[in-house]
Order: C-alpha cells, then structure tokens, then sequence
C-alpha cells in the first residue's frame, strides 16, 4: 500500500493532548505529547567560528514551497456524501488509536490510520452534531453513521476512501472521502483579534505557520501573541519556522492565569520578542521520541538529532541558555509525559521577560 507521507511528523500521543505537542486520546492534560524535535535526515549551513553549525529537518530556504504544497493538498481534502460535499478540517490524531478525527460541517468524522508506516485504514465513522466540541460530540449525536465496504485508492499524493455509510435507521448512503499528508500536519489552530492582541488555540502545525504569517501582513496593529488552550504540535518543522516569523516581527508572547500550553506551544512561547507570564499560567515540557528506537533523553548530548531544536533554541534564547533549557526540557519528563516548568525554572531560562 502506498504511502501518502513525504514527512513523518513523530506524532507520539493523542486525543486530548490534542497533538502531540510537535508530536500527540489519553486526557492527562499534562500528557501532551509532542515531540520537541524531529529526527531524521538534516541539512546544514556552514558554520562560523562563533556560531555553531545551524541544522534544520525543513530548511529556512525550502519553507515557501513546502507551504505552497500544503496549501494545495489542503484544498484538496473532502468529504461526500450522496454526492453532498464538505470540507473538513483535522482537529485532533490518535496515533495509539490509529486515528484522525476531523470536523465537517454537521459534525465530526474520524478514519483509520496506521502512522507508523504512513497509510491510511479502510474504517470510516461520521457522527452528526449540533456541538463544537468533539469530547462532548460522542454523548450528543444526532445521527451516527458506520461505514462499511470501504476501499482505499491512491491518486498522486492523495489516499480516497470510497464505500457505503449506514445508521441506526437503516439508511444507506454512499460515501467519499479524500485525504492526504496535510491531514495529519495541518494543525487546528484558531486565531482571534481583538485590537492590539491575537489569541490563539489550539494545535500547532502548517495552518498556524500561515495564520501568524497572515497576522503579520495583515494586522499590523498586532503586537501581542496570547496563546491560552494548546497541547503541542503536529508537526515540529514548521512549528520551528513560525517561531522565526513571531521572533522577526517582534511580536510580544503571552500566557494568563488560565492558559495551559504544552510542548511545542512552549517552543512558541520563547520566541516573543518580549514574554509575559501571568502567575497560574501552566506550562509543560518533556522529551521527544524517538531517534533510532531512543527518546531524546537517552541521546548524547551530542547526537545530531538534538540538531534542530539546539538551533532554535539558540535562536531564541541566546548560545547557553538557549541549550541549557532544551537539555532541561527533555530530561524534565518522559516523551509520554509532562513536567509543568515553576516560576522558578522559568526565569531561570528567561524565557520571563516582563
């Protein structure tokens, strides 16, 4: 079966982690996971005599194209039914359970998809819905439809679902659904402006990186980044990358009292020009899994695979401390856990700045 993978984000846990914080239903809220980095292959530049070699999985220079191709798979994502079609967007991936949940205009869906070898499983379901949220969903359907007979087919990048829905009536419909890579790296980020701030949720992937580029092109007026309900990322690479955009555009990062923010959302947090932390505020680091069957924390320090996140962190938080508090972050909890950082550790790491 083919791949529909050029990337594989490690996507480490689910559901109500609601992606992995770079990695991924399990509600420990503080057992978000994510994956601070990615293995894998790298690239390079050359490095100077102060500076050490700058590494990244997704090169500053290749960002543009891999967005543009993101964007194009991602108009491409539909669900028909008898002929009706939606659009749907991904909001939350079970990588133990094997599957994507996505939301569609009267409700929720959610497909089979073995993420260890990138392909998708032939088990379809869609619930309909009066509710936004998909936890509270499960005990409010309205209608709730089983798919069977479903086969899967391949045309370029995207993997189709075809076959039949039935539900507790009887009813019978036909059904059509096509996906492909971005359904698994897009993120479910929203973003809200209210005069000089911008607030977001959610979790992090490549439909953030083009939200906050909009943001800085289109609302100048902006100067602050609230992030309040975010579990992690979806895919580490580009989450570096939108890093870069709040850090150039030197936007201020912010949590209140009630934000909750893990893993890669933490990554977000320090590249604010400026920061600010509201006493209560929760934040939560961890490892990443895995490189060469290993979680971050059993790597040598110099193993290239801390490659890309040494080269962030550097980025945002200056050459010590930048490594410091990534070496901090990845021997603080398990790859499948959370430690939540103390006002202590966080200006310990400046990543405190008002």
């Amino acid at each position: 079966m083919k791949t529909i993978f050029k990337y594989t984000c490690p996507i480490a846990l689910a559901l109500c982690l609601a992606a992995c914080g770079g990695s991924n239903n399990t509600q420990i809220e503080p057992t978000t996971t994510e994956t601070n980095s990615t293995g894998g292959t790298t690239s390079t530049t050359t490095p100077t005599t102060t500076q050490p070699v700058a590494t990244y999985n997704l090169h500053p220079d290749d960002v543009a194209e891999y967005v543009e191709d993101f964007k194009y798979q991602h108009e491409q994502l539909e669900l028909q039914i008898d002929g009706v079609i939606y659009k749907i967007t991904t909001i939350l991936i079970d990588p133990k359970g094997e599957t994507v949940f996505a939301k569609y205009e009267k409700g929720f869906l959610y497909f089979g998809f073995d993420f260890k070898e990138g392909e998708p499983l032939d088990n379809l379901t869609i619930i309909e819905t009066e509710t936004e949220d998909l936890n509270e969903a499960i005990a409010e359907v309205n209608a709730h439809f089983i798919g069977y007979n479903i086969s899967i087919e391949f045309d370029d990048d995207n993997a189709i679902y075809t076959g039949r829905l039935n539900n507790l009536a009887d009813e019978d419909f036909s059904v059509r659904l096509v996906i492909n890579e971005s359904v698994v790296t897009s993120g479910s980020t929203t973003l809200d402006i209210e005069g000089t701030v911008a607030t977001i949720n959610g979790a992090l992937g490549t439909l953030t990186y083009i939200q906050i580029q909009d943001l800085i092109n289109d609302s100048p007026e902006v100067t602050t980044l609230l992030l309040q309900k975010m579990y992690g990322s979806v895919n580490d690479d580009i989450n570096s990358h939108t890093g870069r955009l709040i850090r150039n555009a030197q936007l201020t990062t912010k949590v209140e009292k009630n934000s909750r923010i893990y893993s890669g959302a933490v990554d977000l947090f320090a590249s604010g020009f400026d920061r600010i932390y509201e006493s209560g505020a929760t934040l939560g680091v961890h490892s990443w899994c895995c490189e060469s069957g290993k979680p971050a924390d059993e790597l040598s320090q110099d193993d290239p695979a801390h490659g890309t996140q040494l080269t962030y962190f550097r980025e945002m938080l200056g050459d010590d401390l930048g490594p410091e508090f990534y070496f901090f972050t990845i021997n603080a909890a398990s790859f499948d856990d959370a430690h939540v950082m103390t006002d202590d550790e966080l200006n310990k790491y400046l990543l405190i700045t008002n």
